[in-house]
């Protein structure tokens, strides 16, 4: 056992984010700890850590367990003016590093790491790359056990893809990691543990099966339950029955019927237990529309803002129905597409010959998901936002309560917000404008796995239209009904992402900054 979590329980007011809970950690362990956005799962590290003072309960930690590696969130703020290879090098023992330089050298080279990058000072740096700097240095720390919280925040798909292989290749060192990435889950941990309405829910399975185990779970809890409550409801029923029959005479049967009311009792308060989900529903409301098809491409250039040329779409047509998943390379032009789409809207594109190049049908009013929520008025009250939506402030109460806003949050600034906080109100703003297209940019980055599930389910389900670049693989390969990847400089429809995802793989970072001037070099060449 390297770390061992023992009746522990912790409250900031009334209600406890976990309580009574317990959980070891041990030789081997790849543990993947999830749960709602705010139940405590970044609290729970920090008191593993010592970090945070348990309400009750205690953390143990034996003698042979000697450091254990953390990495937070967010770069701490006095890091920015290392370079990342001497931040890396700072991670061993002063007195060795001049013999174990060669530890920064492998890592380095095991997460594909540019040249040009390695002397860069880390605030300098892309967050992802921040990120997996952070992840290294606490593993050259040799540490016995190792606390990630959200590994893959910041993280481009080709960085996602460095860390699983190098995660599952060269790390040895047990570790418990918070993630929101479905994906990555199954492919980097063994075991999971949700942490649910103050419990933690262990199963020793990758997540998708432990999700799988913990719907059963819940169904033949609610089962049970309604077959407890049927029989409560018949003793009750004996009881009131023997209670009138006795008719204050026989004191006999009035004894028989309080123990048989007294054995309802019994079995209410051994009730199965039922988890109940909080209300934060992810929605949308598809506004109808006749047309079949709603968006039409003919052979137009995609360019950045200098006009140079980012990849050519020779043709495209996306219908009612269509769920469309981007695809490609870092610095492709992905974003600049989206742009090109929505400035569309209010005006065509047209190509040399003056035709209409880009062209949405009329009947098509389009919702934009911006993965930075750009888009969200910061300063503008939460129900003032929505208010100004639905052209009613009691309308926005309730659209917003069921969303998961209570009343005591209503009036907070949209400034305020945590980032899936604001997700769910962009979410929410989608649904009540009434779209009937939807163009979204990475729309599952900030939302928690319960919140992603909701919307996939609202997109698959209802059949609706959209566009959207994600580096979710799960969304990506079990929501899109159709492909469309920039692949030397057009975009074409593929069958599957497979192909993509071995491109990102064997493509390097430093490939990938490329892509765009070589592309715009060979196109002016023709």
């Amino acid at each position: 056992m390297l770390l061992k979590l023992e009746n522990a329980t912790l409250a900031y007011g009334s209600k406890p984010l976990f309580k009574d809970a317990n959980l070891s950690l041990n030789e081997g362990d790849r543990i993947g700890l999830v749960g709602d956005n705010g139940c405590g799962k970044t609290s729970l590290l920090r008191c593993l850590l010592g970090e945070e003072t348990l309400s009750s309960g205690k953390v143990v930690i034996p003698r042979n367990t000697r450091k254990i590696g953390y990495v937070p969130q967010t770069l701490p703020t006095d890091l920015g003016e290392q370079t990342l290879y001497d931040y890396l090098m700072s991670a061993l023992p002063e007195d060795e590093r001049d013999y174990s330089a060669w530890k920064v050298d492998t890592t380095l080279d095991d997460l594909d790491v540019p040249e040009n990058l390695r002397e860069r000072k880390l605030a300098e740096l892309s967050g992802g790359w921040q990120r997996l700097a952070l992840i290294a240095h606490a593993n050259l720390e040799e540490p016995d056990l190792l606390l990630l919280d959200e590994p893959t925040n910041y993280l481009d798909l080709g960085k996602i893809f460095r860390l699983e292989k190098w995660l599952n290749e060269t790390v040895r060192v047990p570790y418990l990691v918070v993630s929101h990435d479905r994906t990555f889950l199954d492919n980097c941990t063994t075991k999971t543990v949700h942490l649910r309405d103050g419990k933690l829910l262990f199963h020793g399975v990758p997540y998708t099966r432990a999700r799988e185990a913990l719907l059963n779970e819940d169904l033949s809890a609610a089962r049970a339950r309604q077959l407890e409550e049927k029989e409560i409801a018949r003793i009750r029923a004996a009881a009131k029955r023997l209670h009138l029959w006795s008719n204050g005479r026989n004191p006999d049967m009035e004894r028989r019927s309080k123990a048989i009311a007294h054995t309802a009792d019994q079995l209410e308060a051994k009730k199965t237990e039922v988890y109940v989900a909080p209300k934060r529903e992810i929605s949308f409301a598809q506004e109808s529309i006749r047309p079949n098809n709603l968006l039409t491409i003919q052979n137009i250039d995609v360019q950045n803002p200098a006009g140079e040329l980012l990849f050519k779409i020779p043709e495209l047509y996306i219908a009612r129905g269509d769920r469309v998943a981007l695809l490609g390379l870092n610095g492709t032009g992905k974003t600049q597409f989206l742009k090109m789409l929505m400035r569309a809207i209010d005006d065509p594109v047209s190509d040399y010959r003056r035709s209409v190049a880009l062209r949405f049908n009329p009947q098509v009013k389009v919702g934009y998901f911006d993965q930075h929520m750009a888009n969200i008025p910061v300063d503008a009250s939460v129900s003032g936002y929505i208010s100004k939506i639905v052209g009613s402030t009691q309308d926005a109460v309730k659209q917003l309560v069921v969303a998961g806003f209570p009343y005591g949050k209503q009036g907070a600034s949209i400034g305020t917000l945590s980032q899936g906080e604001k997700a769910r109100l962009a979410f929410l703003g989608l649904k009540l404008g009434k779209f009937n297209f939807f163009i979204m940019d990475e729309p599952t980055n900030h939302i928690d796995l319960d919140g992603q599930e909701k919307f996939e389910d609202a997109l698959a389900d209802n059949a609706y239209t959209c566009l959207f670049v994600s580096h979710d693989r799960y969304m990506v390969d079990n929501i899109a009904t159709r492909y469309l990847q920039i692949d030397n400089g057009i975009l074409k429809e593929v069958p599957s992402p497979k192909r993509f995802y071995q491109q990102v793989i064997s493509t390097p970072d430093v490939l990938q900054s490329q892509v765009r001037p070589t592309l715009t070099q060979k196109m002016r060449g023709r």
